[in-house]
C-alpha cells in the first residue's frame, strides 16, 4: 500500500501489474493467499492486474486453473467481469426450496454470461433487499413456487420449481442478456488471446 501511496503522492500514472509467487500445491492455500495479499489491494484500486507464477520444483496446476483464478481473482476485485456473478442467501429455515441443488442447477444453465448478476433467494423476505444490485432474481415464495425478478420487479410470479430454471433462462434471454455457449466460449478466447 506504501508504494501506491507514493504513486499517488507523486500523480505516477502507470499500470501496475502484480506478480503473485507461490510454492503451494493446495488449490484452496492458494486462493485464500491469493485473495488476501493481491485481491484486497486490487478492491482498493491498488493496481490493474495480476500475474501468477508457480515456483519450486512442483508446478500442480494447469495453465487453465492459472488463468481461470486469475480472471475470478479480476471479476471478484469488480475489475473485469469474464462469467456470471451469483448472489445467493445464506439459507435458513424458512428457504422454500434446496438452495444448493437450485443453485447449482442455475450455475450450470446460466454460469457463461459475463455481466450478467444472477440472485438466488430462498424466501421473500430478506430476498429482495439482498439481491438489490442483481440483473435477476430466483426467489422462493410460496412451498413449490418461484417468482422471478427483474431488477427490482417481479416479472414472473407463482412458476413451479420444476420449470423455474428454464423460465429464468428464458427471462435473460427476453431481456437480450443470453449469449449461446459456444458463441461465448468463442468470445472468452479471442479476449484471453488479446
Amino acid at each position: 500500500r506504501r508504494i501506491f501511496e507514493i504513486l499517488n503522492a507523486n500523480d505516477i500514472k502507470h499500470s501496475v501489474i502484480h506478480h503473485f509467487t507461490s510454492e503451494t500445491d493446495d488449490s484452496n492455500e492458494m486462493a485464500i493467499s491469493l485473495g488476501t495479499k493481491i485481491g484486497s489491494l486490487l478492491t482498493d484500486g491498488n493496481g490493474d492486474g495480476i500475474m501468477i507464477e508457480q515456483t519450486g520444483e512442483k508446478k500442480p496446476f494447469s495453465v487453465d486453473f492459472v488463468r481461470t483464478t486469475s480472471f475470478s481473482l479480476l471479476q471478484g476485485s469488480r475489475m473485469r467481469n469474464t462469467k456470471t456473478e451469483f448472489v445467493s442467501c445464506p439459507s435458513c429455515g424458512r428457504t422454500l426450496f434446496d438452495l444448493q441443488d437450485t443453485t447449482a442447477a442455475i450455475t450450470d444453465a446460466t454460469g457463461h454470461l459475463p455481466g450478467v448478476t444472477v440472485a438466488v433467494m430462498g424466501c421473500i423476505v430478506n430476498g429482495p433487499g439482498e439481491m438489490a444490485d442483481a440483473d435477476f432474481g430466483y426467489v422462493g415464495t410460496l412451498p413449490g413456487k418461484v417468482d422471478l425478478y427483474y431488477g427490482k420487479e417481479v416479472v414472473r410470479k407463482s412458476i413451479p420449481n420444476d420449470d423455474a430454471v428454464d423460465a429464468l433462462v428464458q427471462l435473460i434471454k427476453d431481456y437480450g442478456m443470453w449469449k449461446d455457449k459456444e458463441e461465448e466460449e468463442e468470445e472468452e478466447e479471442a479476449a484471453v488471446a488479446a
